[in-house]
């Protein structure tokens, strides 16, 4: 189908729709005209009259925010190289009684993940009621309690309630922290500026694991596990002191009756300063249009309003797979128990396990930075499956190698590559998207909400998960693997035929998308646009 179309950047399109009929509209040979297969025609034409400044002083002010916030996401993956460094010391094992495998490892390790289920009922509360900014520093200040707790702590129980009490403060933070940084992203550019707040994920993971290392080598007492327990509090430590001179999030401020100030954060981050930006203009209107549909009370225990249609229901759907696959791939065993991985494949050096353990994340995060820089241009979808993929042969060559690394010492190298392997290209593929895509499939009401629920279930799947893993790693050894091999392929079957493409559109414009009667397929059409450069006016809409 074509359709003429006579519309600036930010006015109302008049549409004259012929279907198999010619429509005149400007040589596409015409140096003012550029042809785009687009998800958003809106955004597109937004984009193409005032394209964005990447080096202007408000989008580098922009990117420090970001990268501030980014912050959030190192608390889960330091506790995760930190839990797996020091369950292998001995001074740690012996100030526990422990043996570093078994349900008692177990109980230890998803100590901290109950402590972010029972956070659940407060996400809401806090970043729907007080602001993004005020629930991410109330669960960096909680982070900082349970950091000096359990780093000080001279018996199991005292350790255990330190890791409940951090747990519950990260839970905080990170139900915040996407969906600040997704709300204050340009929209242009949004899967890769949202995108990079996951991969700060292996941040956390690099400087746990090097401190580790560091500290195991030059302590032989407690102090081995204590010193990387309390370095733990460094980042969250600055994140809570930055983030109270930062903007709130401008969805929340227009949420909230503060239009002005929203406009104003629009204008400043996303207009270079200039509110009658096409960009900025197409935002606003968006929020003020999406929020007087809902204009009915929305208090912070009520869920129902994930639930309560058909398109909800399908947005919850993706929230709920997104947390199980993003903890059910198989990244869980290295992140937790790489050591362990590396004792069963023959290499029995102490130190030599906490060296591959610091230096595997940092292959990880260079990988999923690559990643999130394609996520515009590839697609959520292709990313995901892609990754997966890789996860895929990656675990193949892993359980292969580990099986005979028994009978054949020199096969434990194999072990080693496979391992580094599957954390490149599953980084690569799926670490950019593990917090984005569940918020970027949730409606700016119920985003505080959602984020909320997507943690209470990354949480079950991974209390699940870790203490499955350390009873089977401690049981049935590699044999475990195989679980894995078959879950990742049902994985990829789910997402393509149900996973929705979210990449291309605003935030509001994934309404159209679950509304439609097939909410996967609606996501992945495109349209063909030709647009005037330089004033962004619509010529010529196709469907592709």
């Amino acid at each position: 189908m074509s359709t003429t179309v006579h519309q600036g950047a930010g006015g109302a399109a008049e549409h004259d729709e012929k279907q198999h009929a010619e429509v005149a509209y400007a040589d596409k040979a015409d140096n003012n005209v550029v042809e785009l297969n687009a998800a958003s025609v809106a955004l597109a034409a937004a984009v193409e009259a005032q394209k964005p400044s990447l080096l202007s002083q408000n989008m580098l002010k922009l990117y420090f925010i970001m990268a501030v916030g980014y912050m959030v996401s190192t608390m889960n993956g330091f506790d995760s190289s930190l839990m797996g460094a020091i369950n292998t010391m001995i001074p740690y094992q012996r100030s526990f009684g422990l043996s570093g495998a078994g349900s008692s490892t177990g109980i230890i390790f998803i100590i901290y993940n109950l402590g972010q289920i029972a956070a659940f009922p407060f996400c809401g509360f806090i970043a729907d009621g007080y602001g993004r900014k005020w629930c991410i520093f109330i669960g960096c200040l909680i982070v900082v309690i349970g950091t000096a707790v359990q780093g000080s702590a001279q018996n199991l129980a005292a350790f255990q309630g330190g890791r409940f009490v951090l747990g519950f403060g990260a839970a905080l933070a990170s139900a915040a922290g996407p969906a600040y940084t997704v709300e204050l992203a340009h929209p242009a550019y949004r899967g890769t500026m949202a995108g990079m707040y996951n991969n700060f994920w292996w941040l956390g993971n690099i400087l746990a694991g090097w401190t580790t290392y560091g500290s195991n080598k030059n302590f032989t007492t407690a102090w081995a596990w204590r010193v990387p327990t309390i370095v733990q509090a460094g980042l969250p430590s600055v994140v809570m002191v930055l983030i109270l001179f930062f903007p709130e999030s401008p969805r929340w401020l227009i949420a909230h009756d503060r239009q002005e100030e929203g406009l104003a954060v629009l204008a400043k981050y996303h207009g270079d300063g200039d509110e009658n930006s096409p960009i900025v203009q197409l935002e606003y209107q968006e929020i003020r249009e999406q929020m007087a549909l809902f204009r009915n009370e929305n208090p912070w225990w009520d869920m129902r309003e994930l639930v309560n249609t058909r398109g909800a229901r399908y947005r919850l759907y993706m929230v709920i797979g997104m947390s199980f696959f993003g903890q059910w791939s198989g990244n869980n065993v290295v992140s937790y128990f790489m050591p362990s991985m590396i004792e069963n494949a023959g290499i029995h050096d102490k130190n030599k396990q906490l060296l591959i353990n610091a230096i595997n994340p940092i292959f990880s995060m260079l990988g999923a930075i690559y990643g999130a820089t394609l996520l515009d241009k590839l697609g959520r979808r292709v990313m995901m499956l892609a990754g997966l993929s890789g996860a895929l042969i990656s675990y193949i060559m892993l359980t292969a190698f580990t099986a005979e690394a028994e009978k054949k010492a020199s096969l434990s190298y194999g072990v080693i590559v496979s391992i580094f392997l599957f954390g490149i290209i599953f980084a690569w593929g799926f670490t950019p998207l593990q917090t984005l895509y569940a918020v970027e499939c949730l409606e700016n009401r119920t985003r505080a909400k959602g984020s909320g629920l997507n943690f209470l279930f990354l949480n079950v799947a991974m209390v699940v998960n870790t203490y499955g893993i350390s009873v089977g790693i401690s049981k049935i050894g590699w044999k475990l693997y195989l679980v894995y091999i078959v879950w990742i392929v049902i994985e990829m079957v789910i997402i393509y035929f149900f996973f929705v493409e979210t990449a291309g559109k605003t935030l509001e414009e994934m309404k159209d998308i679950f509304d439609a009667p097939n909410p996967r397929k609606a996501s992945t059409r495109r349209t063909k646009v030709l647009l005037n450069q330089g004033t962004g006016a619509v010529l010529k809409v196709d469907d592709v």
